[in-house]
């Protein structure tokens, strides 16, 4: 029977470690515990849970750390997890992992209580042909893709769910860290788009709109040198935020933005909630209606987990708020008094924020 190595790195993590490795405790049959640098009593949290503890000095490079743990590894398959998530195990995964032909699996990831699920590559072999890649948004899915690509294995989806506890409140500390790494990661690896749409995150979130205007085009230009892939939304999702972002930023090319939106990616919540928000920003009440009341319907039926992870907002307050905006502007104070109260009662911001959705880094 095939055994499984939950991999980590962290550092400073007494808080969340244990009880993360209390929910991989019934998976998995070793855990390499990579430390860079701690000074609280994450080392002891790790040795208390009988991981295999290996102390590396940071090198501002998370790929390298990653492949450190790796390096270590005895175990058949490796679980990539971090200190501050959870994992749940839904269904014997055994079927899959005994299987020659499967090289890797994608589980159900959620990277906060505020977004829908989506897949991530977190279970694959063990072997030296699957390495980390990029410095930060450090992914194995390039080297998994291409053995999937030469015939050499499959990828299915893994009976698990991933819940991480991060991504709330205020981000700034961590844009700070992570620019001068993303900076490097962009320089390094500019082909990958998911890069330059979190270097631009990282620079709006620290004020500079500019900049992040400039790497989101960036990113655009290569997006429109080739045929749509899902996560390519991100990048028109964040410039259209841009437009109506308080910062004072207004784009010229707004309308064509959500046009090419529209055509690339007609069916994407992410394009029905900004284009939606352009037709009420030019007077195109009817269209918005359409669009808002899709978003309501999708948020009714029985959702699926995607490519991308959405804020929930985008399927009950965002779209209610707007429908009331659109009520309002046409002088029925009454019908958009009663969609603010439904938007009110939801759980989400409805202004729809840079974070509208969050996408996978792979």
């Amino acid at each position: 029977m095939s055994r499984v190595c939950a991999a980590l790195i962290v550092r400073n993590e007494e808080a969340h470690l244990g009880p993360c490795l209390d929910s991989v405790h019934t998976l998995v049959d070793e855990i390499i515990v990579v430390d860079t640098g701690s000074t609280d009593r994450t080392r002891d949290v790790a040795r208390d849970h009988g991981a295999v503890l290996v102390e590396e000095p940071w090198r501002d490079d998370f790929a390298h750390a990653r492949n450190t743990a790796l390096s270590v590894a005895t175990g058949d398959w490796i679980l990539y997890i971090d200190a501050d998530e959870r994992l749940e195990v839904q269904d014997d995964l055994h079927p899959w992992l005994d299987d020659p032909e499967v090289v890797a699996a994608r589980v159900r990831f959620r990277a906060s209580s505020k977004l829908t699920s989506y897949r991530e590559h977190r279970l694959f072999r063990n072997r030296p042909d699957i390495r980390f890649r990029s410095v930060i948004h450090e992914t194995v899915a390039p080297d998994v893709l291409a053995l999937v690509d030469r015939g050499a294995g499959r990828v299915v989806d893994a009976p698990l769910h991933i819940e991480h506890l991060g991504y709330e409140g205020d981000l700034s500390h961590k844009h700070e860290r992570n620019l001068p790494l993303l900076r490097r990661a962009v320089a390094e690896w500019p082909e990958r788009l998911y890069l330059h749409m979190t270097l631009g995150e990282a620079q709006f979130g620290l004020g500079d709109a500019e900049a992040a205007e400039q790497s989101w085009r960036a990113g655009l230009a290569q997006v429109r040198s080739r045929p749509p892939q899902p996560g390519d939304v991100l990048l028109y999702a964040d410039l259209l935020d841009l437009h109506f972002a308080p910062s004072g930023t207004t784009l010229d090319d707004a309308d064509a933005l959500a046009g090419e939106m529209a055509r690339r990616h007609a069916d994407d919540p992410l394009t029905l909630w900004w284009t939606g928000r352009r037709d009420v920003e030019c007077d195109r009440f009817d269209d918005a209606r359409g669009k808002m009341r899709r978003l309501l319907e999708m948020g009714r039926s029985e959702s699926s987990v995607a490519e991308l992870g959405y804020d929930l907002g985008l399927f009950d307050v965002f779209p209610s708020s707007l429908l009331g905006t659109c009520c309002l502007r046409e002088g029925d104070a009454d019908a958009a008094l009663e969609w603010f109260r439904r938007a009110e009662s939801g759980s989400h911001d409805p202004r729809g924020g840079i974070d509208a959705a969050k996408g996978t880094g792979c």
